[in-house]
């Protein structure tokens, strides 16, 4: 005979313990080698009864008494002698009598029960798998798709609202960003989930910006967190836009105005060469003409050009 599972004993417990329980420990008999569960079973079997002894104690080889333990014991039919067994060794054969897993027929049927049950499982588990697996593909690929619509709907946006987004950019970053015409493609088309999760995910407190944007599209006033901001944003519908309102820059007169003007740089992009305009702040040094802007390739950056004038 040669059981498999742990016919059920384990079914109750919890990780991680499941996985570290005690009957991996490997037994010579009858010239034979036994799994624990199997010559735990086997001894059953043969009349084995389990009993245990609370307050144990016995004289160590110094003389010295060993502090009281419990000791749980295999006995033979005849109860002349036992073999000792650890806690869970012991929990496993009284789980056994207790459910009547006490003859072959019983303990063999049980086994292959469980057997099956755990490829059935295991079946489930690798169906599932690749359940998540192609719908985690299916999500990367609709993904994609959006990104590649919102691109192309960005150019097909009316122009005021272009001029509002580059005036809300270079006003607060000084340099206008066309990345953010899809921002407003999304507020256009709002009742799209997609639509709604890109901008919750798009207007949170560093991206000052486009929460600016936002409102005056919309004509909302967002709230001032981003935890009740996102809750408010979930439950709007198109339906609860306003009118589009003027932007109207905040003036910080804390600092002393630094006077900046319009520049234009020449960016390298997939599509080929582009001018780019930025308000910057023009500089002199070491005879070099020179201004300062914002670079937002590589997240909100110092960028330091050089400039001249036409003709020159």
């Amino acid at each position: 005979m040669e059981i498999k599972r742990f016919l059920g004993f384990t079914d109750n417990i919890k990780e991680p313990r499941k996985t570290k329980v005690e009957l991996n420990k490997s037994y010579r008999y009858n010239e034979k080698n036994y799994n624990a569960v199997t010559f735990l079973c086997v001894k059953l079997l043969e009349g084995c009864y389990p009993e245990k002894e609370e307050n144990y104690q016995h004289y160590k080889r110094n003389g010295e008494l060993s502090k009281p333990k419990t000791l749980y014991k295999y006995y033979n039919p005849e109860g002349k002698c036992y073999f000792e067994l650890n806690k869970t060794q012991y929990d496993f054969v009284c789980y056994l009598l207790e459910n009547g897993l006490n003859t072959e027929e019983y303990m063999l049927a049980y086994d292959k029960a469980d057997i099956e049950h755990m490829e059935a499982l295991k079946q489930a588990e690798q169906e599932e798998k690749a359940r998540l697996e192609a719908e985690d593909r299916r999500r990367e690929e609709e993904k994609e798709k959006f990104k590649q619509w919102m691109q192309e709907e960005s150019e097909k946006i009316p122009l005021f609202q272009r001029d509002l987004i580059d005036t809300i950019f270079l006003n607060i970053y000084g340099e206008a960003n066309t990345w953010n015409y899809s921002l407003a493609v999304c507020i256009n088309n709002y009742n799209n989930p997609l639509c709604k999760e890109e901008v919750i995910t798009r207007l949170h407190n560093d991206n000052k910006a486009s929460i600016k944007i936002f409102e005056c599209l919309t004509g909302l006033k967002l709230p001032k967190s981003y935890k009740e901001r996102k809750i408010y944003l979930e439950g709007l519908t198109v339906s609860d836009f306003k009118e589009m309102i003027e932007y109207k820059p905040r003036k910080n007169r804390e600092k002393k105005e630094v006077q900046k003007e319009e520049f234009y740089i020449n960016e390298r992009t997939p599509e080929g060469q582009k001018w780019t305009k930025v308000i910057a702040e023009p500089f002199t040094k070491y005879g070099v003409d020179m201004f300062i802007s914002r670079c937002f390739l590589n997240g909100f950056e110092i960028r330091i050009s050089t400039w001249r004038k036409r003709g020159k």
